[in-house]
């Protein structure tokens, strides 16, 4: 059963979750079949005490013993129980929200003509708001919801003079640019990376508006207006500088998984910079990162991606931070998610290894583990390559380089990579087969090394020459 929607769904579920699940599952408002019941009970039992995937006869015979298996019954029930958990969700995302949920009781009680008691829920709704901490769209787009239910409420009671059109407006206003803004900083980084172009409508007269009005002082607007200028010009670096700054201040004011993106928009710029050959990014980007690692935002769940986790340490080695990667690969290996963790982790204490000088010490790392990765298997062979050839290890490096060609011809790699790898290998293969006196050919090694637009170890290649 561990491959149905159902079990898909419940082992999402947290241990801590069960005991309102549950309440939930036996509510005679959301369910009440007794068998849908068993099956939860069923779920929990095999989760949490037998810890082993559930399975297809022995829950028909809990829910229906004494009956021939009926498949089709089965799943009836489990379909059952899935809505039921889809129910649990959606009330779990409406309660999560507090402002949201007072405006929709508001409305409630506008539109049953309760004065009295939708006064009341604005008045509760407004205090609310006024000690929000957050200030990113949702705040703005309920800001809007708020003034327009008390703009609907006064309409009806004809107290025209009164109406808040005003504050109806400015918040849809700020509302709309904050998340259009946020929706392009995120096409845009897409487009950076994908080479599609996608239609930005209104952006240019939203951007031209902000230009021409007060709307910076707003924070929610500040940190995407100044995150889309610095992605769209990566060279002006004050855009990058001010959008740094703003949400290094700013972080507050946004939900964690806001700005997880925001630290994260910000780090892939760095990178960006430093594949173009500025290395000073590499300790913009680790500054990002040490901070992001302070106050958890680059958390998901718990967990930490495992291309994260190498962009960091990358930055730390190419900020020559080698004390604090190791204190770093140490520390947080445990977030990474399990399946990925004995891989990445010896990857990176290899590099790092190698990175220091250690090389026999990065070498047993690397043929400590199996890289399912590809990427990630290529970028260890590619380490492997330059320790055999430090150690002056040729006959065995000759060997590794057949080898790594035949691995990557027998893989679906895209063009970019294979290319990258392809060219790696054949250049390290000339440099072997250089004549050692030969200054001409060195030159003319170089000047095709440098030339040559897709290679993945360019920078190393020429430092050997």
């Amino acid at each position: 059963m561990q491959n149905s929607r159902l079990f898909e769904v419940f082992n999402t579920f947290q241990k801590k979750e069960i005991h309102g699940l549950r309440k939930f599952v036996r509510s005679p408002f959301f369910n009440q079949r007794a068998h849908v019941m068993v099956l939860f009970d069923y779920l929990v039992h095999c989760k949490f005490e037998k810890k082993q995937a559930p399975m297809r006869q022995e829950a028909y015979e809990k829910l229906f013993p004494d009956t021939v298996y009926d498949d089709h019954r089965l799943r009836l029930s489990m379909s059952l129980l899935v809505k039921v958990f889809e129910k649990y969700l959606v009330w779990q995302q409406v309660s999560q929200s507090t402002s949201g949920t007072k405006i929709q009781l508001a409305r409630a009680y506008r539109e049953r003509n309760l004065s009295r008691h939708f006064t009341t829920s604005i008045a509760e709704l407004k205090q609310i708001q006024n000690k929000q901490i957050l200030r990113n769209a949702d705040y703005y787009q309920h800001q809007f919801e708020l003034f327009q239910e008390e703009y609907l409420f006064l309409s009806e009671q004809s107290r025209m003079d009164d109406l808040n059109l005003q504050q109806v407006q400015e918040n849809l206003d700020i509302a709309y640019i904050t998340s259009k803004l946020r929706q392009s900083c995120f096409s845009i980084s897409h487009q950076n990376i994908s080479k599609r172009e996608y239609d930005f409508g209104l952006l240019t007269s939203i951007l031209s508006y902000i230009e021409q009005s007060d709307l910076l002082v707003i924070p929610a607007i500040s940190v995407y207006y100044y995150c889309y200028n610095a992605l769209i010009n990566p060279k002006n670096y004050t855009y990058f500088e001010q959008f740094k700054k703003l949400i290094f201040e700013h972080q507050s004011k946004f939900p964690k998984g806001e700005i997880r993106d925001l630290f994260l928009l910000a780090a892939n710029y760095c990178i960006r910079q430093l594949n173009q050959g500025e290395k000073r990014f590499a300790r913009e980007g680790l500054s990002i990162y040490k901070e992001g690692l302070k106050n958890e935002v680059l958390f998901l769940n718990g967990s930490l991606s495992r291309f994260t986790y190498r962009n960091i340490v990358a930055k730390a080695i190419v900020s020559k931070d080698f004390n604090w990667a190791e204190s770093f690969i140490q520390k947080h290996t445990e977030k990474l998610a399990e399946k990925y963790r004995e891989s990445t982790y010896c990857f990176n204490l290899a590099w790092l290894e190698y990175e220091r000088g250690n090389l026999d010490k990065a070498l047993e790392l690397l043929h400590q583990t199996h890289f399912a990765d590809l990427l990630l298997n290529l970028s260890a062979k590619t380490i492997a390559m330059k320790i055999y050839y430090q150690l002056e290890a040729f006959e065995l490096l000759y060997s590794h380089l057949e080898a790594m060609k035949k691995f990557i011809n027998r893989k679906e790699l895209i063009a970019y990579h294979k290319n990258n790898y392809i060219n790696t290998i054949k250049f390290t293969k000339k440099l072997l087969e250089l004549p050692p006196s030969s200054r001409e050919a060195r030159k003319a090694l170089r000047e095709e090394i440098t030339n040559t637009a897709s290679v993945a170890e360019k920078n190393w290649l020429l430092s050997q020459l």
